[in-house]
């Protein structure tokens, strides 16, 4: 007992007795409002450079997709980013092959083009499925995929949600696509997303307003 006395005594008279202060970081308006910068100033890109998302940038957006909430915080999404140019390609082919004499609304409308990509020649292309047997699926899948969005705008990157793939990889004809993308068979394909760096900067197009209301 008189050891830890005199060691007191001794670490007080070191400081001598100063109050030891801990340094406190004080947050800026702007970090205040960072996230809702963010969401205002998101934009759906169709634009890409060729540059492709390093794997530190993959990784935070990946973690910050499974962070998103879920029901029961089951996850009942399986979520794959890909990378490889020729299943990329592959993945565009089979949606020309289902295109051909079907009309499509936006971007998927220009399918007869030279050149056309379904993902925008964006170098990343994440695939969200859901689990077929849950209620929530598509909801926890639309959550994480917000996710991705913003941390992707966040980290400068651009995303675009792309909807008219998800028939052409749910068909049973591409199965082996959803195999090679190690989708199991319980799941469906849900959103997808093309991300990769920005070759464009979209206005912001018109919100309507009306469709939200304030009961009280």
């Amino acid at each position: 007992m008189e050891k830890l006395i005199v060691l007191v005594l001794i670490t007080l008279s070191f400081f001598g007795c100063k109050e030891v202060k801990v340094e406190q970081v004080a947050r800026e308006e702007t970090h205040k409002d960072a996230v809702i910068d963010n969401i205002l100033n998101r934009r759906a890109i169709r634009k890409y450079t060729e540059q492709q998302v390093s794997q530190s940038q993959l990784d935070t957006i990946l973690k910050c997709a499974i962070y998103a909430p879920s029901a029961l915080n089951l996850q009942t999404w399986e979520i794959r980013a890909v990378q490889n140019a020729e299943i990329i390609e592959e993945i565009n082919n089979r949606f020309l092959n289902f295109a051909q004499g079907q009309e499509f609304q936006g971007s998927a409308a220009r399918y007869l083009e030279p050149g056309f990509s379904i993902s925008h020649h964006a170098p990343t292309l994440i695939v969200i499925a859901s689990k077929k047997e849950s209620s929530y699926a598509k909801i926890d899948a639309g959550l994480a995929l917000q996710n991705i969005l913003l941390s992707a705008h966040a980290l400068g990157l651009g995303t675009c949600p792309i909807g008219s793939l998800v028939p052409v990889l749910n068909r049973p004809e591409n199965t082996d696509i959803r195999e090679r993308l190690n989708i199991p068979e319980e799941y469906e394909v849900t959103i997808n997303v093309a991300l990769g760096y920005p070759a464009e900067s979209p206005e912001v197009p018109d919100r309507d307003s009306k469709k939200v209301e304030i009961i009280q």
